[in-house]
């Protein structure tokens, strides 16, 4: 994907002064999408650093969030939607909360899900999932 570098200044700018990112560190690609919690949706965008994978949204940015690939620990295809979820566009994101050692799940959907996991996969030093 390519990026308008003036868009992504902008964006590195903000993500800076929330603490999401270094100064040393970057955008690489973006996305928009949704977090799904629970029976809530929220839009906003999926960031993809050098160090980090960055969700930003939502009302006053209580559903943000910020990881590093380190901490990404398993990456999952799943459906999303509300009471039955059928719409196959979600990635279940399951990371470390370095602050306090506990599990964490993020059910974020996306367009082009296969390509995102993998290359969340390949940041995160995950294997890739053979079938049989």
């Amino acid at each position: 994907m390519k990026l308008d570098l003036g868009t992504v200044g902008k964006w590195e700018e903000s993500l800076r002064e929330a603490g999401y990112m270094s100064e040393d560190d970057h955008i690489i690609e973006h996305t928009k999408g949704d977090l799904w919690e629970m029976m809530s949706q929220t839009r906003g965008n999926f960031f993809f650093t050098n160090e980090k994978f960055i969700f930003t949204g939502g009302l006053l940015g209580v559903s943000n969030f910020a990881v590093k690939y380190s901490d990404i620990k398993e990456l999952k295809l799943v459906n999303v939607g509300g009471l039955i979820p059928i719409i196959p566009t979600g990635i279940k994101v399951t990371c470390l909360n370095p602050e306090n050692g506990k599990t964490v799940k993020h059910k974020c959907s996306v367009m082009k899900r296969k390509e995102w996991i993998e290359y969340l996969r390949e940041k995160a030093g995950l294997r890739t999932l053979t079938s049989g």
